[in-house]
Order: C-alpha cells, then sequence, then structure tokens
C-alpha cells in the first residue's frame, strides 16, 4: 500500500496576503509499538520475547555509549548513527562558546535497506479531498 496521501488547501500564513494553495498531506497511521515489533521478531526468530528485548536494549546501550564519547556507530544495512549539534554564528572567537549551541541531537543516515525500501516505497491519493482550509495554528 505504500503512503497514502490527500490533496489539501493551506494558508499561507506567513504571508501578509495569506494566499490560498494546494499541498499534498500525508495520511498517518497509528506507530507500531515496540512490544508489536520485539513480539514479531522474537517469532520470526524464533527466540523468545524476553530474550529478543534483552538483545534490542543492549544494543541500544552500546550506540548510547559509544554516541556518547563522540563515535557515530554504524549498522549495516540499517544506517548510520552520529551525535551532532546546530550552532549560533558569532562575530568573534571569543564569542564562540558553548554557550552558542543551539540543538544536541542523532543524526540518522539510511542505510541500504531504507534507501532500497523508498526508492520502491508506494504512493496513492487517499479518496477524501479537503478543500476547506486548514486551522491555523496557534502563535
Amino acid at each position: 500500500m505504500g503512503i497514502q496521501y490527500r490533496k489539501a488547501k493551506v494558508r499561507l500564513t506567513y504571508r501578509e496576503e495569506k494566499p490560498e494553495v494546494f499541498k499534498l498531506r500525508q495520511l498517518t497511521y497509528p506507530q507500531v509499538t515496540f512490544a508489536q515489533l520485539v513480539s514479531e521478531c522474537s517469532q520470526s526468530c524464533g527466540v523468545n520475547p524476553a530474550q529478543t528485548r534483552a538483545v534490542i536494549d543492549a544494543l541500544v546501550n552500546r550506540l548510547v555509549h559509544y554516541m556518547e564519547i563522540g563515535h557515530g556507530v554504524k549498522m549495516g544495512d540499517f544506517g548510520s548513527f552520529k551525535p551532532t549539534f546546530n550552532s549560533k554564528t558569532a562575530r568573534s572567537l571569543q564569542e564562540t562558546t558553548l554557550e552558542t549551541v543551539t540543538v544536541k541531537k542523532v543524526q540518522f543516515y539510511p542505510g541500504k535497506a531504507f534507501k532500497d525500501m523508498l526508492s520502491g516505497l508506494d504512493m496513492s491519493e487517499a479518496a477524501a479531498v479537503s478543500l476547506k482550509p486548514e486551522e491555523e495554528p496557534e502563535p
């Protein structure tokens, strides 16, 4: 089935004249829970769910450990994780301090498995079309 979308009318609220334009919006579905993933993985591998959970927890623990000390972690065809940050620009070298760091984050770089999935992902239009302008977010 792939990704389903609908066509929607939106207002560009950042513009003074607030024109109405059309945009594709992705339909969202409930997320698969961690418990569901553990259950499915344990069934497909023939391993007990507690063991599956223990292995996943250990893997996450090691990922966090290596990223805490600045390493990126490559996980085969799954992809790579790299600790990184954003910072503000400064006018002088003396103004360039840790206080200029605005966001610390983990960057994910998809591997072959995800790139292959994305290149073959189907997209289809959902039956309903929204012509009513979407609600403007509260400031």
